[in-house]
């Protein structure tokens, strides 16, 4: 090979490692200072199933990258333009003191090239080190080799003989808030800030239930598990009591329509549904984002309304796009006039509505927001926090409300940086939870409890009574039973759930993502598709699960 040749072929090569190292930069600087992940599975989640519907956060990610890398891309760029030059436009024959200087030439570029190279190989390596340990890649593939009886000995699936059915059904609206936490209280009710960012969540959550002790002025929340700590695993874990784990070597989602999204699984949907009541989901993005809309309408036949939807029904401009589809403002007065319909038929309804303005990075901030704060993720944590309330508001002042429970939750903790930045990686962080117009709180105590505990909770504030209180991994805070938090410790729990378990694989997952013709048993309603070994081991006496290396 000739110099002019290698001195191309390695400036090339060093070239490609400058572009990689810059994005791998960028790609560990995202993950460790824009936002939190929580898990490795939360990350293999999100790539596995793509980033379709999510384009806000796509723009958002290029925009950071760009910001932060275009000047070095240009020079880096004109650098190699320059060398290309250089060596295209030489001359093969030269007299020999030209001769002398173009090989020094050469052999200064070669050099250059071998040291850019270098360095950005170290660069990459010391970026791939940064970034294994922030997505805890380490503790993953240690969770993977080590299995849990956890499922064996409290997973309880909900059967028919064990959910009794009030004489009155009651309507549910169920407000799921994007990454709401209690954490965005003031100090003095347990928050973690000077001034209290949600000071209308916070009085409503004080005036009704959230399962605090009489007198304690604390909010009191959910903590978030492995496996639940993102939107559609989080709506899972709290309409379900099922974590999202993805530990089966089967799992590869697209979550094209057909596809199945945990069939064996049973869903609040699923039982409102086989009482009668009519199911609804609305969001002002693409619901099929990350298997959102297949979840909802395989377990309960939601009906949907998105961006996609708004648009074909004239509600938005056909080529309308703001944040994630369209902002709060707009999904609240939709849902005000949904529900207005819902509450007008015969049969009992399940309203279900998911914000997305306080979705990281910094969130949507609106023209109606106030600017009372220097960041403005927290005027529009503030602003979210009039809003939710204003909604509440209406919500009381209708006809339906008297038969009507409200159910106002956070989804996850908030990925946004800004949280751990103000509060610190050590502030117990717990996503915000009350009911409104629920069954009566009677125990004095405050609970401690995860978002998987919400779904018996939420069946037994609509007046149903479930037997052993227990339903998934959940237990309803309404009872005098011990939270799996409350038996074990949020850690140890925590700890179970991350590691793999043969029951959760084997009868949880089965069928998860096959289409309805590669499906072995078929899908009945779960009243008419019992398992009676799952529920005999669902009643086995508690203990702690045995953990055992692959």
């Amino acid at each position: 090979m000739s110099r002019k040749k290698l001195t191309i072929l390695l400036g090339t090569i060093a070239y490609i490692f400058f572009i990689l190292g810059c994005i791998l930069a960028y790609a560990v600087q995202y993950i460790t200072q824009v936002i939190q992940v929580e898990s490795f599975s939360q990350f293999l989640y999100t790539m596995q199933v793509g980033m379709g519907g999510a384009s806000n956060t796509i723009v958002q990610i290029l925009q950071g990258f760009l910001l932060n890398y275009a000047l070095w891309i240009v020079l880096g760029t004109l650098l190699y333009g320059f060398l290309l030059h250089s060596q295209l436009s030489r001359k093969n024959r030269t007299h020999t003191r030209k001769k002398w200087m173009a090989s020094n030439a050469i052999k200064a570029i070669n050099c250059g090239s071998l040291l850019c190279m270098t360095g950005c190989v170290g660069l990459m390596i010391s970026q791939l080190q940064k970034g294994y340990e922030a997505l805890k890649i380490d503790q993953y593939i240690e969770e993977q080799n080590k299995f849990s009886t956890l499922y064996e000995n409290h997973y309880v699936k909900p059967e028919a003989d064990l959910i009794q059915v009030p004489a009155k059904k009651k309507n549910i609206i169920c407000i799921y808030l994007e990454s709401m936490e209690a954490t965005f209280s003031d100090r003095e009710h347990g928050g973690g800030f000077d001034a209290d960012l949600i000071p209308n969540l916070t009085r409503i959550a004080k005036e009704n239930t959230d399962f605090s002790a009489q007198g304690d002025i604390c909010l009191n929340g959910g903590q978030v598990t492995s496996q639940t700590s993102w939107t559609v695993a989080g709506l899972c874990a709290q309409t379900s009591g099922t974590p999202l784990g993805i530990s089966n070597s089967q799992y590869n989602h697209t979550f094209s329509e057909s596809m199945l999204f945990l069939p064996e699984v049973v869903s609040l949907g699923d039982i409102l549904e086989q009482e009668g009541y009519t199911n609804y989901f609305m969001c002002g993005s693409e619901a099929s984002y990350a298997g959102r809309a297949n979840y909802f309408r395989q377990h309960g036949n939601y009906e949907i309304y998105d961006v996609q939807t708004a648009r074909d029904e004239g509600d938005i401009p056909e080529n309308y796009d703001e944040w994630w589809g369209f902002e709060d403002e707009k999904l609240i007065r939709f849902a005000k006039e949904k529900i207005t319909k819902l509450a007008a038929q015969d049969e009992p309804f399940n309203f279900t509505m998911l914000t997305a303005d306080t979705h990281f990075k910094d969130g949507y901030l609106c023209k109606n927001c106030p600017d009372d704060f220097d960041e403005q993720y927290e005027n529009v944590i503030r602003c979210s926090d009039k809003r939710i309330a204003e909604f509440v508001e209406w919500i009381q002042q209708q006809d339906f409300y008297d038969d009507t429970v409200i159910m106002i939750s956070g989804d996850h903790l908030s990925m946004d940086s800004l949280i751990n930045q103000s509060v610190g990686i050590d502030f117990p962080r717990r996503t915000y939870f009350t009911v409104i117009n629920g069954a009566p709180y009677t125990l004095d105590r405050t609970r401690d409890y995860c978002t998987l505990d919400i779904f018996p909770t939420t069946l037994e504030a609509m007046g149903f009574t479930i037997q052993g209180h227990k339903l998934g991994l959940g237990t309803s805070l309404y009872a005098d039973v011990p939270t799996l938090c409350e038996e074990f410790g949020f850690d140890d729990l925590n700890t179970q759930i991350a590691y793999r378990s043969k029951r959760f694989e084997d009868e949880i997952l089965k069928n998860d993502g096959y289409t309805p013709e590669e499906e072995d048993d078929g899908f009945l309603p779960f009243f008419f598709n019992r398992d009676d070994s799952s529920s005999s081991s669902s009643h086995q006496t508690p203990r702690l699960p045995v953990f055992e290396e692959e």
